[in-house]
């Protein structure tokens, strides 16, 4: 039965985390990859990856805590980032979770910021860890959620870049205006 869900939660997972890295709605994004995290869980479980497990549902809740702005635990959360890193060096159960340890600081970081842009520099350092982790522990819904949402990342970088040239652009068209106008009306 269980074999059942993981390849469902892996699907809904996959598009859960796509949506959520494209979006620029920081609150939305938020969520949506707490969600995601949240249904990855059971692959991870079933291809041995328990480190990724253990620090798949902190992350989500670490998602949820920076989603609903809880000041406190936000501060919590980014001091205890160095002890979480060490503890998870210290109680590695594979090899692989190296790549998770790099992943420890860059993910919580993520969950906290408050500027959209950043996150999402962060996440793309964090996406390729866990892709990595994902596909040596072949955890094959892991690493296409990982792989989706970093192409999910790369196209939120795009639009990014071109909603900046579009806002410098009319700012400079403004300020022709401007000068225009202070020419004719002295």
């Amino acid at each position: 039965m269980f074999s059942f869900f993981v390849p469902l939660l892996g699907v809904l997972a996959i598009v859960l985390n796509a949506i959520g890295m494209a979006i620029k709605d920081l609150i939305k994004t938020k969520i949506l990859l707490g969600t995601s995290v949240v249904f990855i869980i059971p692959d991870l479980y079933q291809s041995g990856g328990i480190h990724g497990v253990y620090q798949s549902v902190i992350i989500a809740l670490m998602y949820y805590v920076g989603a609903f702005e809880y000041r406190k635990l936000e501060r919590a959360i980014l001091y205890s980032i160095p002890f979480f890193s060490i503890f998870l060096l210290l109680g590695l159960k594979e090899y692989e979770g190296l790549f998770l340890v790099l992943a420890s600081i860059t993910t919580p970081l993520a969950t906290i910021s408050k500027d959209s842009f950043k996150m999402k520099l962060l996440l793309l350092v964090s996406t390729f860890s866990w892709g990595i982790y994902a596909f040596l522990m072949e955890a094959w819904f892991a690493f296409t959620f990982d792989l989706l949402g970093a192409f999910a990342l790369i196209y939120f970088f795009g639009q990014y870049r071109r909603e900046k040239k579009a806002r410098e652009l009319l700012d400079n068209v403004y300020e022709e205006c401007i000068k225009v106008k202070d020419e004719i009306l002295p």
